[in-house]
């Protein structure tokens, strides 16, 4: 076997290990609250998000909700969604779970969530001296959430 076949070899044995885990992506993250619509709205009003989806049982509702200009803009986005379901109660202790948004502008954003009813559990703030800005907050049923704004580019 020629160094060229050996490489290739190598580089095909390397391709078919990552592609173990290629089919795998994170289709949706899941909240709970005692009022599912009530809170969907919050979603719609903090970030922008759209409904995209409803199954409604006896004693369960769940919406799923995605990002988009539209509601069919957000039917056609293949992102993971923010899916809200039915619990019995929103007294939460833990406060590790948690939605991670990335945002453009964590101050409008910070004042968005207020608006619709959110909390923050204080003013946005730099992430050490890694140019990032981080805010966390909860939803109006106790979930809890975190802002991450990417570095700012600075002009040329």
């Amino acid at each position: 076997m020629n160094l060229t076949t050996k490489i290739m070899t190598a580089v095909f044995a390397g391709l078919m290990a990552l592609s173990t885990h290629a089919g795998v992506t994170l289709n949706a993250a899941r909240v709970g609250a005692e009022d599912v619509a009530a809170l969907a709205k919050f979603y719609q009003d903090a970030f922008g998000l759209q409904e995209v989806n409803r199954l409604e049982f006896p004693g369960m509702l769940e919406i799923m909700l995605n990002f988009g200009d539209t509601a069919e803009a957000a039917k056609s986005n293949g992102n993971a969604q923010v899916v809200i379901m039915h619990r019995v109660t929103n007294a939460i202790e833990d406060p590790v779970p948690h939605l991670i948004f990335n945002v453009t502008d964590i101050a409008a954003t910070a004042a968005a969530i207020a608006a619709a009813g959110g909390k923050m559990d204080g003013e946005p703030r730099a992430f050490g001296n890694t140019g990032m800005m981080i805010g966390f907050g909860s939803d109006p049923a106790g979930n809890r959430f975190e802002l991450i704004q990417a570095p700012q580019k600075k002009p040329e």
